[in-house]
C-alpha cells in the first residue's frame, strides 16, 4: 500500500489524523471518568474507616491473602508495561513486536483476572461481614470487570492485525497509543487499591 493510501485509506471518510484525535480525546475523558469512578471506593474506604460505626469497619478482623495481592499486581503492571512496548513498536513499525507485546499483554491481564477470582473462592469472607470486605470485593470485582474490558479491547486490535484485510499496523497505532493511556489508569488505580486494601486497611 502507497504511503498517501496508508495515511488516507479508500474506506476512510475522513483523514485519519482527525480520527485519531477524535480517539486521543475520548480517551483522556474515559480514563478521568474511571478514576473518577474509583475515587468513590477511595473515599469509601477512608470515611468508613474513620467512622468505623459499632465497630464494624472490620468486625471479623479479616485479612485479604497479600500472595494474591502481590500476584494480581504484579500481572497488572507487567500487561500495562507489556501493551505499552506494543504501542511503542507500532511507531517503527514492527508488526511482529506489536503481536508479541500485544499477546503478552493479555495473557498477563487475563492472568490477573484468574488470580483474583481464585483469590474470591479463597477468601473467607463476604460484602455482608463489614465496611472493609463490601469495599475490598467492589473495588477488586469492578476493577477486574474493567480489565476484562480491557482485554476484549487489545484482542480485537491483535485480531485485526493478522487479519490479510482490514487495518495495518500504522493504522493501529492511535487505538494501541489510546489503549495505553487507558490500561495505565487502570494500573494506577491497582497501585492504590494494593496499598489500601492489603497494608492501610
Amino acid at each position: 500500500m502507497a504511503g498517501g493510501a496508508e495515511i488516507h485509506p479508500d474506506y476512510a471518510l475522513e483523514d485519519v489524523s482527525v480520527g485519531a484525535r477524535n480517539l486521543a480525546v475520548g480517551t483522556w475523558l474515559g480514563a478521568a471518568g474511571q478514576a473518577f469512578f474509583f475515587v468513590a471506593f477511595l473515599f469509601a474506604f477512608f470515611y468508613l474507616r474513620a467512622l468505623n460505626t459499632a465497630g464494624r469497619w472490620n468486625k471479623h478482623h479479616v485479612h485479604p491473602s497479600r500472595a494474591y495481592g502481590v500476584a494480581i499486581l504484579l500481572c497488572v503492571l507487567a500487561s500495562v508495561a507489556a501493551s505499552g512496548l506494543a504501542a511503542w513498536s507500532v511507531r517503527t513499525p514492527n508488526a511482529l513486536a506489536w503481536r508479541v507485546g500485544a499477546g503478552a499483554a493479555i495473557l498477563l491481564a487475563l492472568a490477573a483476572v484468574g488470580l483474583q477470582c481464585a483469590q474470591y473462592a479463597n477468601l473467607g469472607f463476604g460484602p455482608g461481614d463489614g465496611s472493609f470486605p463490601t469495599v475490598f470485593v467492589g473495588w477488586t470485582g469492578l476493577l477486574t470487570v474493567n480489565i476484562l474490558g480491557v482485554v476484549y479491547w487489545l484482542a480485537t486490535m491483535l485480531a485485526e492485525s493478522l487479519r490479510s484485510t482490514g487495518r495495518t499496523v500504522t493504522l493501529l497505532r492511535p487505538s494501541a497509543e489510546a489503549l495505553t493511556v487507558y490500561w495505565a489508569v487502570l494500573g494506577l488505580v491497582e497501585v492504590v487499591a494494593f496499598i489500601l486494601l492489603y497494608f492501610v486497611a
